[in-house]
């Protein structure tokens, strides 16, 4: 036998299976596109159900006619097809843009409803320009604002719906991706816990490669070195490959030009942990480029309708929970001995001190308990954390599952010492064990909530609170902050976390 025959043989056995894989990757991104299409075409349905219907209750009110005979021949008719079909037009563009038009979404639910929010108001309002263009300005306005909160609503209800579809779908292995990650350093262990703790973005970590063949981390098998992974794809159904070495240019490259010809998709995740992460401003020198390190990016504008936002919630928010604080002020005061607020010294921004304020949720000698307790302490790094301190009380016990305890909280929000959104407040005592890279929590004012209390709250380690603290502080934007309330609000109910 000639070498191409033996060539041809060869190559042909090793095709093979890889053939037989990738008709598995094309069907199930068939099946995905298919799911996708019909979503979207579901929820253009119901708002044309919800449109449609408004204006025939308009019409019907104007012209004194029954609600049950359609108006197809009334004079307005046409104008308000073209408000929804250019307000649909310009949603759909929105929702390529903010790319949440996916089957898989890759964030949450709360993040999702918010660029609803933003592409539907958005599309009302250029419709609205292009109307008045067109000088089609007899419009309700009061079926205009209805169909707006209308499609808002039914698009959050349709994208529930979807979400439980990928789940059930994500389940049976359907629609969910195969990965592996390659690495295991710092990187990529945190990666790992990210995917197998958010099931809802829908990966399966089939294991990871690294070419130190002695590391096991924990559920997540070895697969082999990085030169094995051109055999593992062809005998394995992978849909991508996550890169979390990028320092390592050389092996990324050859990696990435020998499995380029497969049918998989490559993800490299930038090694962020070993740089100061700074906020950056891009500039110019006089004819030079500068890049400019900043504290933090609250400042300006921003940080005014900041502070804005804070007081009018703040002072809201009062008024309407009036009657949970006065019963909890009632439950306290029958439950056990002592005042009814507790005042403890913390540290806000640039290292003043106040008092921050919340309802008594222990016995009055808890502090005295504290230094006898601290051998049974739950919690790594300088905060103490335990499940069942006997220093709680029963009261004390439910208002802090829920949370209610810091509702007083409110009030040093609007007296300026925190803000709604912000870093977990420290203690003196934690502040003087604090390394240089952890003073930077100290840069701005503390929250009432944070990215610590959606991401865990008690359960996360010291270290995890410090990391998401530091991410807010260098990633802050006044949309984060509405994310980041959206997300408290089921957390709290829940109860999750918290003790």
């Amino acid at each position: 036998m000639d070498n191409y025959s033996i060539y041809k043989n060869t190559n042909k056995n090793h095709l093979k299976p890889t053939i037989e894989i990738n008709k598995k990757l094309e069907s199930k991104k068939n099946v995905i596109i298919s799911i996708t299409s019909l979503f979207l075409l579901f929820e253009i349905v119901c708002f044309s159900i919800i449109y449609f219907f408004l204006f025939q209750l308009r019409i019907s009110h104007e012209n004194q006619v029954p609600l049950n005979m359609w108006n197809w021949h009334s004079p307005n008719f046409s104008k308000y097809f073209v408000f929804f079909i250019v307000s649909t037009a310009v949603y759909l563009l929105f929702l390529y843009r903010y790319r949440i038009y996916r089957f898989q979404s890759d964030t949450g639910f709360a993040d999702e409803l918010y660029k609803v929010f933003k592409s539907y108001s958005f599309a009302i309002l250029i419709t609205i320009g292009v109307s008045f263009m067109l000088k089609y300005t007899d419009f309700s306005r009061l079926v205009v604002i209805s169909y707006w909160l209308c499609a808002i609503i039914s698009s959050g209800l349709v994208r529930y719906l979807r979400r439980l579809a990928f789940y059930r779908l994500a389940e049976n292995g359907t629609v969910s991706k195969n990965v592996i990650i390659i690495g295991a350093g710092k990187v990529g262990k945190s990666l790992m816990d990210e995917l197998n703790n958010s099931k809802w973005l829908g990966y399966k970590v089939v294991g990871f490669a690294d070419d130190a063949e002695s590391i096991d981390y924990k559920d997540n098998p070895y697969l082999g070195t990085t030169n094995e992974l051109k055999n593992i794809l062809h005998t394995e159904h992978i849909d991508e490959l996550i890169i979390t070495i990028p320092s390592e240019r050389d092996l990324v490259n050859k990696m990435i030009n020998d499995l380029r010809k497969l049918n998989v998709k490559i993800t490299i995740i930038p090694d962020m942990f070993n740089l100061v992460m700074n906020t950056v401003e891009i500039g110019n020198i006089n004819d030079l480029p500068a890049v400019t390190l900043v504290k933090t990016p609250m400042r300006g504008l921003a940080l005014i309708v900041k502070r804005f936002f804070d007081m009018l919630a703040s002072v809201t928010a009062l008024i309407i929970i009036s009657p949970v604080i006065l019963i909890t002020v009632v439950a306290i005061k029958l439950d056990s001995k002592g005042p009814v607020l507790y005042r403890q010294k913390r540290l806000g921004k640039n290292g003043k001190f106040f008092n921050m304020l919340k309802f008594r949720s222990m016995h009055i000698n808890s502090d005295e308990l504290l230094e006898e307790l601290k051998k049974h302490n739950e919690m790594d790094g300088f905060a103490f954390k335990m499940k069942n301190d006997p220093r709680i009380t029963k009261i004390g016990r439910l208002i802090r599952k829920y949370s209610i305890d810091e509702l007083p909280q409110l009030l040093n929000v609007i007296k300026g010492d925190m803000s709604l959104v912000g870093p977990r407040p420290p203690l003196p005592t934690e502040v003087e064990l604090y390394e240089d890279y952890e003073w930077r929590r100290l840069e701005v004012l503390p929250g009432l909530t944070g990215l610590w209390q959606v991401s865990g709250r008690s359960n996360l380690s010291f270290q995890q609170w410090m990391n998401l603290d530091i991410y807010y502080i260098e990633n802050w934007s006044l949309a984060l902050d509405f994310k980041i309330i959206l997300k408290t609000v089921p957390v709290v109910l829940k109860g999750e976390g918290a003790y």
